[in-house]
């Protein structure tokens, strides 16, 4: 196996570390809290400061593929790189969510009743919301636009030609909590989906097909605003990369002598 191969493992390793922690933790404090807005928002935060400071100097922690694919469209990734990243993330998405599946499934057996509270991992328009077609296209501009404002804070947190990065991290958390806390009485928040694929897959085995038959919106509208980001961030810093390798995947420019 090339270095350039056994690199990319190891990146992909770290994204679906990263991927699985988030899906566990932060859905599962979604769970154990009855989806409470304050709670949850912090936990989505909180999860990407500690990881961003685990793995990012290894992946640049995207754990998202909506993150990926602004940095691919900035050419801070190669669109090979993108794919596997994804791949990986997604991977991550359902360890984490199976890994929560299993301990309500353990927590139901002691009288709790975990199974049904686990549905509220997954993205979806309100219920009781009609779903018609109002409310779906509502939900898929909410989804654009917050994926939008927290794509574009890692694209300019995470620029190297501006900032020196050291508080990265927190920055990038402090947006996913604060696009979490305006979202979750909409949506649900996804603005990630991978994050949102398991849940709804599980959502759909637990009986109920809200936020499966809604799935393309928490897929396509976050990739909408990722990539709608990092061609906005483009223009307005004059971006105009020639070569992947100009700005590599973890955002840290080349050092030119």
């Amino acid at each position: 196996m090339t270095d350039w191969k056994k690199g990319l493992l190891k990146k992909c390793i770290a994204e679906c570390i990263g991927t699985a922690v988030l899906t566990l933790v932060a859905c599962g404090v979604a769970v154990w809290t009855n989806a409470d807005p304050v709670a949850t928002s912090l936990a989505f935060g909180l999860v990407i400061v500690a990881m961003a400071y685990s793995i990012g100097n290894i992946s640049g922690c995207h754990i998202n593929p909506a993150v990926s694919l602004g940095c691919a469209i900035s050419k801070r990734m190669s669109w090979k790189e993108f794919g596997a990243y994804v791949g990986a993330q997604v991977v991550g998405a359902f360890i984490g969510s199976f890994l929560l599946a299993a301990f309500c499934v353990s927590f139901e057996s002691l009288g709790g009743n975990a199974i049904q509270t686990l549905l509220l991992t997954a993205s979806g328009v309100e219920e009781g919301a009609d779903p018609n077609a109002t409310s779906i296209v509502v939900a898929f501009v909410v989804e654009i636009v917050l994926t939008f404002i927290f794509v574009i804070c890692v694209l300019g947190a995470t620029d190297k030609r501006y900032h020196k990065g050291a508080n990265a991290g927190i920055i990038i958390g402090l947006a996913l909590c604060l696009v979490h806390l305006i979202g979750l009485g909409f949506t649900g928040t996804s603005v990630n989906p991978a994050r949102s694929l398991a849940p709804a897959i599980l959502e759909l085995i637990g009986g109920s097909t809200t936020s499966a038959s809604q799935l393309y919106i928490w897929i396509i509208a976050p990739l909408v605003g990722g990539a709608c980001a990092a061609l906005v961030y483009n223009v307005l810093t004059g971006v105009k990369m020639k070569k992947d390798k100009d700005l590599p995947v973890d955002g840290k420019l080349e050092e030119k002598n």
